[in-house]
């Protein structure tokens, strides 16, 4: 029997990635992690191996379409692509007078771009499953913008229209796509779960992904 993988492309340091790898890992899929630092990858590969969960991890740079195209080559040799789960972000304290076109297309790379080649060219590989799903990380930021994250907003904000658009080409394709608008921070509270926990926040994705009835889901 073919593996299912499950990609989450940029797992971070909230907790969101290890989360969401923990969730699908449960669930019986085998998790690809995909980003440019391998150490921090190869950190949660462990801890996600402790729990008896199979993973690997695939280094890529999202501003390069050559080397996504080389890693999820790597990792549909491992399986079946079926989920892919994009939680990149890139957060700069920049204020909009500030901001030049050089600054923000650095942080659209991880914030919108990087979804997009993620997508162009992880779609061949999930369609083949017949059922697969593409799930991306919103933000409150999207449309309340403040002076200090406003390269995070850009991105995001084209982020959403991006998979909105992408949900209404993909509906009688078999392969859905939503976003999940996080609107409250996300934070680990050992003992003391909440709508904050990103165990809590990671349910939603599942949901989501399960129901594929809206293109988007408002988490509080």
């Amino acid at each position: 029997m073919t593996n299912k993988i499950a990609l989450i492309v940029g797992p971070g340091h909230a907790g969101l990635g290890e989360a969401l790898a923990n969730r699908y890992g449960q669930k019986g899929y085998t998790i690809a992690l995909l980003g440019r630092n391998p150490d921090p990858l190869n950190d949660l590969v462990k801890t996600l191996t402790a729990s008896n969960i199979s993973a690997f991890s695939v280094t890529a740079d999202l501003a390069s379409p050559a080397s996504v195209s080389t890693a999820l080559k790597e990792i549909a040799q491992k399986g079946d692509l079926q989920v892919v789960l994009y939680t990149a972000t890139m957060r700069t304290k920049n204020k909009p007078a500030d901001l030049t076109s050089d600054l923000l297309t650095e942080s659209l790379a991880s914030n919108l771009l990087g979804a997009v080649t993620v997508t162009n060219l992880a779609l061949a590989y999930v369609k083949k499953t017949g059922a697969g799903v593409f799930l991306y990380t919103g933000s409150i930021v999207a449309a309340n913008p403040g002076t200090s994250d406003v390269e995070q907003s850009i991105g995001k904000a084209g982020l959403h229209s991006y998979v909105i658009a992408l949900n209404k080409e993909l509906s009688k394709s078999g392969v859905f796509a939503g976003i999940v608008t996080i609107n409250t921070y996300i934070r680990i509270r050992k003992g003391k779960p909440g709508h904050m926990d990103p165990n809590v926040i990671a349910k939603a994705f599942e949901d989501l992904g399960n129901d594929k009835k809206a293109a988007e889901v408002q988490y509080h």
